[in-house]
């Protein structure tokens, strides 16, 4: 057998492949390439998105908080700021123990124009206060109708033995205006006699749930775990309002003026979608070291795992 003929017979045992099946294997290929882009690519656009969503969404949530607490310290500022004005023109109006020419010149720099005030020269003695509380405050638009309650001790001008001095109560209205964060006495003030509120008959405020069923043992101790581990410290010894921002709805605080100790007692009741915790607390003076006790009502909604939000708070065990 010559060579070209086993040369011959080599070629026709080695099988050869379509030039047509070969380019459409070629293209299938090709496609599943560019399927798996596409798949990967969208997949990149998609969660790209989610995170620029929950970017500008964290963006809002921090400019409405970051709104709200500046209002908040506004409001807070403009209600203390409005509270010493308050104060300081009680004791200039209570403050008659001078002649009548220097009592209406010091008290001319709280009244506004046209607002006169008493007339003292033919005072029969002097009432000093001995304490000044605000009793009640209402606001509409920039007009605030502000009472205080003035506890004073009256002293005779013509008499000077100590057993001629006697006490008294009394309630003194008027009211204010606010003009770009100054205050003006735009009313003539007047007194009201103190009712008598005293009484002795009434029984203390108590858990008005008492008696009723409570949630199990395991709610029970993550509530508690969570007043004593992040709310009540907050809550109680924190003078910064954005500590309680995110768990409060009405967010408040107590400042300081006492400290957070310990949880003396809880209960804890289901109310619908809500969790009522009676909850008794000790703390102790942050200055005389005094311990006491404050009693809360605390209505709960679970915010995730085992955190909560504090939709009401009440200084009461009662309703």
């Amino acid at each position: 057998m010559t060579n070209q003929v086993k040369e011959n017979q080599e070629k026709k045992k080695i099988p050869e492949i379509p030039a047509q099946h070969s380019y459409k294997a070629f293209r299938i290929m090709l496609w599943l390439v560019i399927v798996v882009v596409f798949v990967i690519a969208l997949m990149a656009v998609i969660r790209q998105a989610r995170t620029i969503a929950r970017e500008r969404s964290l963006e809002t949530q921090v400019q409405t908080m970051s709104s709200q607490v500046r209002k908040l310290k506004e409001e807070s500022k403009q209600t203390g700021n409005i509270d010493v004005f308050g104060r300081y023109f009680v004791q200039a109006y209570y403050d008659t123990n001078q002649s009548g020419d220097d009592y209406k010149k010091s008290l001319s720099k709280y009244l506004a124009s046209g607002v006169e005030a008493p007339t003292i020269d033919n005072a029969k003695g002097t009432k000093t206060p001995a304490s000044v509380m605000m009793w009640s405050q209402d606001t509409q638009d920039k007009t605030t109708k502000l009472a205080y309650l003035v506890n004073y001790n009256y002293a005779p001008k013509d008499k000077k033995d100590d057993k001629d001095k006697t006490n008294g109560a009394e309630i003194i209205h008027f009211e204010v205006v606010n003009k770009n964060s100054k205050y003006s006495v735009v009313s003539v003030p007047y007194t009201q006699y103190v009712p008598n509120f005293k009484s002795t008959n009434a029984k203390k405020a108590t858990n008005n749930l008492d008696g009723k069923e409570q949630v199990s043992a395991t709610i029970k101790e993550n509530v508690q775990n969570w007043l004593d581990k992040t709310f009540l410290p907050k809550y109680i010894d924190s003078s910064d309002i954005t500590d309680v921002q995110y768990i409060m709805k009405n967010p408040a605080l107590l400042g300081g003026s006492q400290k957070y100790k310990d949880i003396n007692e809880v209960d804890v009741y289901k109310d619908g979608n809500y969790l009522i915790a009676k909850v008794t607390v000790d703390v102790e003076d942050a200055k005389t070291q005094i311990d006491s006790t404050q009693e809360m009502t605390l209505e709960l909604r679970k915010d995730g795992g085992n955190k909560f939000y504090v939709e009401n708070l009440k200084h009461t065990l009662g309703k």
